[in-house]
């Protein structure tokens, strides 16, 4: 037995060493006008010119810039616009990114990543860490009651009047997080109104030193911002941790909105194991947090609020696949089929009076 496992890791070794893989950059000019030059990544194995597995990876960046061809002659049209590309190798995973513009109904400008597995060729799924992960469940909505709300809407109210119409994003849609020095730095996305409007996005970065947001973290924030060197990590070596860290992401659910389209609010929840759902509330303006418990089961969160040890309420939150007109609708960017619809309701304790309820986004730690 110790013999056959001997030689598989050792088939398994030579199959991966003996690839000499390189990433060249293909130079491609866009077809509209004949101007703007492209470089476009192309995956060669060196020592295996017929490699099923780099021919493999080749086909997913053709189809990803929309083409057939590396070769300029061989194209009837590509629309790219001053694209550049980088890659990164690491043990049998290459990463590959891109950024630059395309031409649709006008030039818009973008950018995306790959991985691939050079044992098969596949592209592999980024296990993300989003940025509320960082947080316990009261840390991440104290965190940006103090350090990022009162900025980013005044940024919007800019946004708004420059525009004449509302962002696509919200207050919640924090791009990127990285550790410069001793602070964390937090960006607001970028992608916010279409391109005729584009110069009136809203713009917001903050810098936070690491010492003050200590409370606000949860155990795998502390470990990535401060206890460990991940932070630091290249792209490889950040998604292979990645996977180890996912089982650390408790199952914390953030929901924002309005109750009977007047009083807004904000609520953090954690879903356990065994569908026992805790957390609380708040109306936004007085932030006077609301006990809640409850269950979880199949589509639908029920919940119980008390306050002072008396029951003051109850929610019915749904997340189904039926469409909705007034349910927010959460995207899944994995599978369209797996798209759902948010809405609830509130009650009062004798359950006559019913308000229903307008979500406006939800932040989770994994796919609901």
């Amino acid at each position: 037995m110790k013999l056959k496992l001997l030689l598989l890791f050792l088939l398994n070794a030579s199959f991966v060493f003996s690839q000499q893989i390189i990433v060249e950059k293909v130079k491609l000019i866009e077809t509209i006008d004949s101007q703007f030059v492209s470089e476009i990544p192309r995956v060669k194995d060196l020592n295996n010119k017929n490699s099923k597995i780099v021919e493999k990876i080749n086909a997913e960046i053709l189809d990803r810039f929309m083409i057939n061809s590396f070769n300029q002659s061989g194209l009837d049209e590509f629309r790219w616009h001053e694209v550049e590309c980088g890659s990164e190798l690491k043990g049998d995973i290459l990463y590959i990114w891109f950024k630059g513009g395309y031409y649709g109904p006008y030039l818009s400008y973008g950018e995306d990543d790959f991985y691939f597995s050079l044992k098969t060729g596949e592209l592999l799924k980024l296990t993300e860490i989003p940025f509320q992960s960082l947080f316990s469940l009261s840390g991440y909505l104290d965190f940006l009651n103090k350090y990022w709300l009162d900025g980013v809407k005044k940024e919007f109210a800019t946004a708004i009047k420059c525009a004449e119409l509302e962002p696509y994003c919200s207050y919640y849609d924090i791009y990127s997080y990285a550790v410069e020095k001793d602070k964390l730095v937090i960006d607001l996305i970028d992608d916010c109104y279409p391109h005729v409007v584009m110069a009136c996005s809203p713009n917001y970065r903050k810098s936070i030193k690491l010492d003050s947001i200590k409370p606000f973290l949860s155990d795998l924030g502390r470990y990535m911002l401060i206890e460990s060197n991940y932070m630091s990590k290249s792209i490889i070596e950040k998604f292979n941790e990645n996977i180890l860290l996912k089982p650390r992401m408790p199952n914390n659910l953030f929901f924002f909105g309005k109750i009977d389209n007047k009083y807004a609010f904000s609520m953090a929840i954690n879903i356990d194991s065994t569908k026992k759902v805790t957390g609380y509330y708040y109306y936004d303006n007085k932030r006077e947090k609301i006990s809640l418990k409850g269950q979880s089961f199949n589509e639908t969160i029920t919940l119980v609020e008390t306050h002072s040890q008396k029951t003051t309420g109850f929610f019915e939150l749904m997340i189904s696949k039926n469409h909705d007109a007034d349910g927010l609708f959460i995207y899944d960017d994995e599978n369209d089929y797996n798209s759902k619809y948010l809405t609830g309701k509130w009650f009062s304790t004798d359950k006559k009076k019913v308000l229903n309820i307008k979500f406006t986004e939800l932040k989770t730690n994994h796919k609901y």
